[in-house]
């Protein structure tokens, strides 16, 4: 599918600021050991302090790790300031008591920002970052680091914001959020602009206040002390609010995006990591994140554009009996259902089209499909325990004739549909036009 042009991705969230001018609590994934590893915040002020804990799983290697901070600020403007390297031993970890042990160049004074971390070593050698954010109570909030991969263009949202007047029983509440946009590690010359808008809504849906835009470049990021003034939201409490984030601009860049809910009183405060919602790859343009290889829906016609080919292979199947196999990847326990369709109006296949299709597991167990039939509806691929020793892993979908119909004797053209609720790669080809069916 093509990639929508960022106005109309915008348009989506943020019709009033932009549209007529163009025409969370933070989970971070249990995979969590990979070579680039980012804390979307970190902060050294006389209201908070962090500390850092790096771990690396290897037995049997060291993995030596090189940080850099980016300060927070302006969305146009950041100073970056490398910090030392440091080791951790084998199978082993490495703690910091605060940023500025971490980071000993970063200037005198309140600081904010972010860190950018990668691995240093000679190998590829995955590593884990956590931290924790506190007051001079001792109350505060855990800060994961997150692969940098997962910072997408994606429209992100954060749930649950509140900003409540304080009452006899309890304290003041205000929320925060951040923007933020990944530094270029191979820059293309002249740091890229990007405008991100964001807009807040009551658990009802109604908007409150009115859309707004920060422009951000790569390397910076932008705190929005209170977001309900930052709206102009009209005076009163507001709680389980929702913000929307997206991204308006020339370039697709790693945004980040997240907010902190404070009391006014300790100034105890929580952190939320913005959910990527909608997002926009070279397959599907939907609900999810921006991920080719985890795409929650996806309308596929052809194959990866290999070397030695002038266009990419469409799917079909040629007149007379013949097949083709896609591999996919699932990730179970989850709900799937696939579809043969027309590439042409997109309307779904029937018995007419002379094809038939089934899925099949990593062990060529039949999950669904088979004889005369087009597609399948949803299904429930198992336990953990039920498949692939327990491991996410690949999957077959089948494409045949079916030996009857009106179209044998033509060539048939196809797309795959299919969706899932924890997303699934794309259906590369890996037998095209064999001379055989199979089922």
């Amino acid at each position: 599918m093509p990639t929508p042009s960022p106005s109309k991705r915008t348009c989506r969230v943020m019709p009033l600021l932009l549209c007529a001018a163009a025409g969370v609590a933070g989970a971070q994934t249990t995979d969590g050991y990979h070579t680039i590893q980012v804390f979307p915040v970190v902060v050294d002020s006389g209201s908070f302090t962090q500390k850092f804990t790096f771990r690396n799983p290897d037995a049997s290697l060291p993995v030596t790790v090189a940080a850099t901070y980016y300060t927070g600020g302006s969305g146009a403007v950041s100073t970056a300031t490398a910090c030392p390297g440091f080791t951790m031993p084998a199978d082993g970890q490495r703690s910091f008591s605060s940023l500025r042990a971490l980071c000993p160049g970063i200037a005198a004074g309140n600081t904010f920002g972010y860190l950018y971390t990668a691995e240093d070593s000679s190998g590829s050698q995955p590593y884990a970052a956590y931290s924790r954010i506190s007051n001079p109570q001792g109350n505060g909030f855990s800060v994961e680091a997150f692969p940098a991969h997962t910072f997408t263009s994606a429209d992100t949202a954060v749930t649950g914001l509140r900003r409540l007047a304080a009452t006899p029983g309890s304290p003041a509440f205000q929320s925060n959020c951040f923007i933020g946009s990944l530094n270029d590690v191979t820059p293309p010359g002249t740091p890229v602009s990007n405008d991100i808008v964001y807009a807040l809504f009551e658990e009802n849906g109604t908007p409150i206040g009115n859309p707004a835009l920060v422009t951000v470049k790569p390397g910076t990021l932008t705190r929005l002390l209170d977001v309900f003034a930052a709206v102009g939201a009209p005076a009163g409490n507001y709680d389980n609010a929702r913000i929307q984030f997206s991204q308006f601009g020339p370039d697709y860049p790693g945004v980040m995006t997240f907010c902190t809910v404070q009391d006014n009183t300790s100034f105890g405060a929580d952190f939320r990591i913005g959910k990527q919602e909608y997002g926009y790859g070279s397959l599907y343009s939907g609900l999810a994140a921006q991920d080719d290889h985890v795409a929650r829906n996806s309308d596929i016609r052809q194959d990866v554009f290999f070397s030695g080919l002038v266009s990419p292979r469409e799917f079909d199947i040629p007149p007379g009996a013949y097949s083709n196999t896609h591999v996919m990847y699932f990730r179970h326990p989850d709900r799937v259902q696939c579809l043969l369709y027309d590439p042409q109006t997109g309307t779904p296949l029937d018995a007419s089209a002379g094809l038939e299709m089934r899925l099949l597991d990593g062990e060529a167990n039949v999950i669904a499909g088979g004889d005369n039939m087009t597609g399948f509806g949803e299904i429930y691929l198992g336990d953990k325990t039920d498949r692939n020793f327990g491991a996410n892993g690949r999957y077959l979908i089948e494409v045949e004739s079916s030996g009857s119909g009106p179209n044998l004797g033509n060539t048939r053209k196809y797309g795959l549909r299919c969706q899932s609720g924890s997303g699934h790669s794309a259906a590369d080809m890996v037998r095209y036009h064999e001379a055989t069916t199979r089922f």
